[in-house]
């Protein structure tokens, strides 16, 4: 009965997941903001450029607004910036070269702590002997 009250959550956290990548942002405004968040502010410390008061970063925001209004894509929009500031004003590294280890460590990390509180809950308790 408890295993299937773990499938069914994994079923519906999946399923939010899905539901959440596939709608996308549809108006222009809503698409800058989530490129701005994606973006790091240069004069900033760790903030990104949509919700950064400096300057430099409304300008970089009026400057994704003009690039989404000459029809470019996310991903151009992306490259346009870390082309003119470097990789690291990207505030989501992309999934290669330096960056694996980045995305593979807490993953692992949260494998092995799986694999420990399984292994763990498994092992009987000394004194306490077994019904088989």
């Amino acid at each position: 009965m408890r295993n299937r009250h773990y499938f069914v959550l994994i079923g519906v956290l999946l399923t939010v997941i899905v539901v959440g990548a596939i709608t996308g942002d549809s108006s222009p405004g809503d698409r800058a903001e989530a490129i701005g968040a994606r973006i790091m502010c240069p004069v900033c410390q760790g903030s990104a450029i949509a919700g950064s008061p400096s300057t430099t970063a409304t300008a970089m925001m009026d400057k994704v607004d003009e690039l989404i209004a000459d029809g470019m894509t996310d991903d151009q929009i992306i490259k346009y910036f870390s082309d003119r500031y470097g990789e690291n004003i990207i505030l989501d590294p992309a999934f290669a070269g330096k960056t694996l280890l980045v995305w593979l460590l807490p993953v692992a990390a949260m494998g092995m702590g799986v694999w420990m509180i399984l292994r763990r809950r498994r092992t009987i308790a000394p004194g306490v002997e077994s019904s088989q």
